[in-house]
């Protein structure tokens, strides 16, 4: 995203998107097996709260001419529901038009239309409007809105310190990365006028890798520190088990790494940057098997991992769904370091590629082994969310190794490349995909927060499911109706120790 984006008090995202939440998110009623409490349904949506109300001037053109004694009207932008514009001024001279917008909830998309003597002269969609703001818009006939500004009165708004948890492995490599990426955001936002006269403070707090101090570090920063929101936390097993915690409080949990599938259904208040396993498996295989026609394969993965088990089961449904057989599904568990059964049963077998499924260490000890024990070159070890700290573990037998992932370097998506140069500079280490998940989940909460107009978790948690189409370094970025994150997926390739898109 822009630095003049990431100025505007409102969201400056150009009217091409549509509200799509359908009004509601809801969840079935649960007992999760991880606090065994129950978690009822809650609508997205839903709150009641005083009148708020949002001034709009809306300017009317055609061409480079303003278009004057026109009525503008404005209606909540709803999936399923019919616009009833019920909000409306009349242009002046200048083209632009007053209209005051009332409600008990505000903040959200509209939809607007021009009309003269019963006949529309234009249409446009989704157009941000926040509560308490006064917000300028262009409706250039035949053309996209475009919200050119926002300004808030000095009584209504954003003020001082707006707490936000963080939960990560702190004294980890992956944690540092996440950290770095969280740190750089904030900065970016705080030096910025986007969230008013209000900037963000983190609370950091360990989960040592481990599901016990993740649900230590949650409880700490819900009961203790009163936070709205957390960003965390780093891995899906821990995710299993604190992400409940957060519904049942209704705090909002982000999580910028974790995706195995179906967490973010958990409740209303779970969020994710990372793509799902649901998301990357099927795009990558359709990819990969077009390419190299592999036609016989074997996965390995770790039974122990949330994460790796997911990747592994959908990965399975995804094969035989494309008509490739499974010829083996080998497991191992979390902290071993030696793989020779697995793969020599596996070699035995003479699969087209080999699809692995684990954490870092693992990974990195997989693919030396596989190759070490006679795993061919010509044989592609296939695997999700591999990081260049991984490959550079791996050394050669990382050359030809192929992964599904949600970011990389060489993206030209907004903002990229001054992320990563931005990123380097300062940290003296190489970008990756867990500080640029991060990076772009502070930017998104911050969106949120804007938004709301408010640091209240269920406000921020209301303008979370809104957003659509949000540039952001991962490319437009929009949550879908469970909260998990929908922007396109990457195919990348090790080639002389770098990665490179697979083609």
């Amino acid at each position: 995203m822009t630095a003049n984006a990431r100025g505007l008090l409102l969201f400056a995202l150009v009217a091409t998107v549509t509200w799509g939440c359908g009004g509601e998110r809801l969840t079935t009623s649960q007992v999760l097996e991880a606090d065994h409490q129950t978690v009822q349904p809650l609508g997205k949506l839903a709150g009641g709260g005083d009148t708020q109300v949002a001034l709009v001037v809306a300017r009317v053109t055609h061409g480079e001419n303003p278009v004057s004694g026109v009525s503008v009207g404005f209606a909540r932008s709803v999936s399923g529901r019919v616009a009833d514009y019920e909000w409306s001024g009349t242009t002046e001279e200048d083209g632009q038009a007053r209209v005051e917008i009332r409600g008990d909830r505000v903040s959200g998309y509209y939809r607007a239309r021009a009309m003269r003597d019963g006949d529309p002269l234009g249409t446009w969609s989704s157009i941000p409007i926040n509560g308490g703001y006064e917000v300028t818009v262009d409706l250039p006939v035949g053309e996209t809105a475009r919200v050119t500004g926002s300004s808030l009165p000095a009584s209504v708004g954003l003020r001082g310190e707006i707490a936000i948890g963080i939960v990560l492995p702190v004294t980890t490599p992956r944690g540092l990365e996440m950290k770095n990426g969280f740190e750089l955001a904030r900065d970016e936002i705080n030096a910025s006028s986007q969230l008013g006269e209000a900037s963000i403070a983190f609370i950091v707090e360990d989960s040592r890798s481990s599901p016990e101090s993740a649900i230590e570090a949650f409880n700490k920063l819900i009961h203790q520190d009163g936070v709205p929101a957390i960003l965390g936390p780093t891995l899906s097993t821990e995710a299993k088990e604190v992400f409940p915690i957060a519904q049942r409080n209704r705090v909002v949990a982000f999580s910028s790494t974790s995706s195995a599938s179906g967490l973010s259904a958990i409740g209303d208040f779970i969020f994710r940057v990372a793509l799902s396993v649901d998301v990357l498996v099927p795009a990558g295989i359709r990819q990969t098997r077009e390419k190299l026609g592999y036609q016989r394969v074997a996965t390995i993965y770790d039974r122990i991992d949330v994460f790796t088990r997911s990747s592994d089961e959908t990965l399975s449904g995804a094969l035989a769904e494309n008509g490739v057989e499974i010829l083996a599904r080998e497991t191992f568990e979390t902290g071993d370091t030696t793989f020779a059964e697995q793969l020599t049963r596996i070699n035995a077998l003479n699969p087209d590629a080999v699809f692995v499924s684990a954490l870092s260490a693992e990974l990195s000890e997989i693919l030396i082994q596989g190759r070490r024990l006679g795993v061919p070159p010509g044989v592609p070890f296939i695997t999700l969310e591999m990081t260049l700290n991984e490959v550079r573990a791996a050394g050669a037998a990382a050359e030809g190794v192929i992964t599904f992932t949600g970011w990389t370097r060489l993206a030209a998506t907004p903002g990229n490349q001054a992320f990563v140069e931005d990123f380097e500079a300062k940290y003296d280490i190489d970008a990756s995909r867990r500080s640029a998940q991060s990076y772009a989940a502070l930017h998104i909460l911050a969106e949120a927060i804007a938004t709301a107009g408010s640091a209240d978790a269920s406000a921020i948690r209301d303008a979370m499911a809104g957003i659509r189409d949000l540039d952001t370094i991962l490319g437009q970025f929009s949550f879908n109706a469970d909260g998990d994150a929908v922007y396109n997926p990457i195919v990348l390739i090790v080639r002389d120790g770098e990665f490179e898109i697979f083609e």
